[in-house]
């Protein structure tokens, strides 16, 4: 009886290493096709990201700029370079930048600047999924010329009102 048990404990063992024996192949099979998927998906996340940082860099880029432009006494060109500044500082480095108007004077109601990014040469992965994509952003923001102006209505309005707070004597 003890000699029947232990052959067919050897008998199982001997067919377990068979299976295994004949399932190396196919673990290698699955993994080959599991992987690729794998891999395109974390690739893609990859890319994904990298892009709505671009794009998040640009948008926040160009309002600085623009926050730059609206202060009394900036130029177009304190404009560009606080933009390609803040471009270099966040990694991104081919894009254009436009600033109108090009120059600010005492009439300049608004200060708009526009950035152009080629998302292709700003990636860090070979572009397979957002190829030649641009991104364009444009923030426009009231120059400090206009941000002190009340409309005549307004001020004469505001002159009929009392003060209601009792004046320091």
């Amino acid at each position: 009886m003890r000699n029947q048990k232990y052959r067919s404990l050897q008998y199982h063992k001997t067919l377990q290493t068979r299976y295994r024996a004949n399932r190396r192949g196919a673990y290698t099979v699955e993994f080959a096709l599991c992987s690729v998927v794998m891999f395109t998906t974390i690739f893609a996340c990859i890319e994904l990201s990298r892009y709505l940082f671009v794009r998040q860099s640009i948008d926040q880029v160009a309002y600085e700029a623009a926050r730059t432009g609206v202060i009394a006494g900036a130029t177009a060109n304190d404009v560009r370079n606080r933009a390609t500044q803040l471009l270099a500082a966040h990694g991104i480095t081919v894009s254009s930048i436009n600033v109108t108007p090009a120059v600010f004077n005492q009439a300049t109601t608004e200060i708009a600047v526009e950035i152009t990014c080629n998302y292709a040469a700003n990636t860090w992965v070979p572009p397979s999924f957002l190829p030649g994509s641009a991104i364009v952003t444009r923030t426009v923001l009231d120059h400090e010329n206009q941000a002190y102006l009340v409309p005549a209505s307004a001020a004469a309005a505001a002159r009929g009102i009392p003060n209601a707070e009792p004046q320091d004597v």
